[in-house]
């Protein structure tokens, strides 16, 4: 399963690898109905036909396929040309399927990655302390196991376990002692998290527990850690493993919705909407450090090759400014282009909720945060 950093550089290899290349998305998920007796390798085979992919090359990618009983994860992310470029990603979520033989399409990838930014999640009680990775982009390794919706639990255990006692008042000795011993507890936990966090390039925390553990234990995170938090919750640790993943699960999402609907309130108040608006922030005056766009953009664009710029002007065949060629491409893949030249972040939004109705409605289905 891919990590991370693995896609970045998919992304940027995939990108500049010399065209025509086939960029394949295969829905391979088992608990989908579309693909009982795997029927994803029907479609595979189809939608290279009707792509009019070479026959020696499809024969490559279905051979692949076909082998793959049991792939080990949702959705297969294919790469494949003539000259031997051949790789997969194994991806724990859902993407759009999609196939298409020509331009590199690694717009899905932007989205995975900017939809599934790791989480850390500190799960803890009086007898346990556990930490999930909850993101589907990262990899097991070693003795861990990766679990239902791409969790990964690290092994992480705390040199003593949480102090027993109790009974006594803070004024006399023994409650004293009682509640340092807890509260040095507490920091060894918050240092594990933070080194935890830190290696597994966590941006967003989650904390999990009984109330009562989990505002003592936030109370002794680290500085470093504080702004990290996003989201704490009473969660029963007793419950079954597979309910408590589908509850920090549940949380993960909505953190994001939350952080979508902020990042909208944001723009509102101090930013770019529309595609002229945003495209002219973004690419003419580079403002635009943080852009958001509805992955259902059914849009295309001009673009100038040569230049590398996006021509707005749609009947413009030439480039207004060296006067080559411009062709029509999908203004996903030219958004991709734009923010990695330009430095900024994007984010695509999936799914119907009121913040894509926001997006639709109200900017465009695209706007950016401004520098100035």
């Amino acid at each position: 399963m891919a990590q991370a950093q693995d896609l970045r550089q998919a992304i940027t290899s995939v990108a500049d690898h010399e065209e025509p290349i086939l960029s394949a998305y295969l829905s391979v998920n088992a608990d989908i109905p579309e693909n009982q007796g795997r029927a994803y390798l029907v479609r595979l085979r189809d939608a290279m036909n009707d792509e009019g992919v070479p026959e020696e090359l499809q024969d490559t990618v279905r051979e692949y396929v076909e082998a793959e009983t049991h792939p080990g994860a949702r959705t297969l992310a294919i790469f494949a040309a003539e000259d031997g470029l051949f790789e997969v990603y194994r991806l724990q979520v859902d993407v759009p399927e999609s196939l298409r033989w020509g331009d590199p399409y690694v717009a899905p990838l932007t989205l995975v990655l900017d939809e599934y930014e790791p989480y850390g999640a500190a799960v803890l009680d009086a007898e346990r302390f556990r930490y999930f990775v909850v993101s589907p982009l990262s990899s097991a390794s070693g003795e861990e196991e990766l679990k239902a919706n791409g969790f990964r639990e690290v092994d992480v255990h705390p040199s003593e376990p949480y102090p027993r006692g109790g009974g006594s008042t803070d004024l006399d000795p023994a409650g004293r002692k009682h509640q340092s011993n807890i509260h040095r507890f507490y920091k060894e936990l918050g240092e594990l998290t933070r080194d935890v966090t830190f290696s597994e390039g966590v941006r967003r925390l989650i904390l999990a527990g009984p109330k009562e553990r989990t505002a003592e234990f936030r109370r002794t995170l680290p500085n470093e850690l504080q702004e990290r938090v996003v989201a704490e919750e009473h969660v029963d640790l007793g419950s079954p493993e597979g309910e408590l993943l589908d509850r920090l699960e549940a949380i993960r999402e909505r953190a994001e919705h939350e952080r979508e609907k902020e990042l909208l309130n944001e723009i509102r108040e101090r930013g770019v909407r529309g595609l002229d608006e945003t495209i002219a922030a973004l690419q003419e005056e580079n403002r635009v450090y943080h852009l958001t766009a509805l992955w259902e953009l059914e849009a295309e664009i001009r673009w100038c090759d040569n230049d590398q710029l996006a021509i707005r002007d749609a009947t413009s065949e030439e480039c207004p400014f060296c006067g080559q060629k411009t062709r029509v491409r999908p203004l996903t893949d030219v958004l991709v282009d734009l923010a990695a030249a330009r430095g900024a972040r994007l984010d695509f939004v999936l799914g119907e909720d009121e913040n894509t109705d926001t997006l639709r409605d109200e900017f465009g289905g695209i706007a950016g945060l401004t520098r100035f």
